[in-house]
């Protein structure tokens, strides 16, 4: 009773609230740019725009590098001594194999993630990048595509 009452009320207020705004719209507002009007392009990015985007392009991503790291080596850590622990005490049936995939798959795969960004996105591939930049202009392509608005300063 009380259930029904809730929902029929619930549905009178909606109805209620859909009429008022479906019949209160006003007429459409003008683009305060004319038609034809492109919004102003932003300034090109400076040379010395791109070197501090780069450096916090390579920050960043060393900093996931060593999260990725760090989490992967705490499941190893954890899934290993809890199954050191269940064995020695008997409560919980534990196999080797199913311990084995376990620090392989939530241990081993996060840290394999977090190892392959510390080697992509280490400083000695900072620095080089940045001289290449220096000297030819160009950009490597793993670092191009990851190059985005967010790593300049507004």
């Amino acid at each position: 009773m009380h259930k029904s009452l809730l929902t029929l009320v619930g549905g009178a207020i909606c109805l209620t609230t859909y009429g008022q705004s479906a019949g209160s719209s006003s007429p459409p507002q003008p683009s305060p740019l004319p038609p034809h009007a492109a919004p102003a392009p932003r300034p090109a990015a400076t040379h010395a725009d791109t070197v501090q985007a780069l450096h916090h392009l390579f920050a960043k991503h060393r900093t996931g590098g060593w999260i990725w790291t760090t989490i992967g080596g705490l499941f190893a850590v954890r899934i290993a001594t809890v199954a050191a622990a269940s064995s020695s005490s008997g409560s919980l049936s534990s196999n080797t194999g199913g311990t084995i995939v376990g620090i392989g798959l939530f241990g081993g795969v996060p840290a394999g993630i977090g190892i392959g960004k510390l080697a992509r996105f280490s400083k000695a591939n900072e620095e080089q990048t940045v001289v290449l930049y220096d000297k030819a202009g160009i950009l490597p392509p793993y670092v191009r595509t990851r190059l985005r608005k967010k790593y300049f300063l507004k």
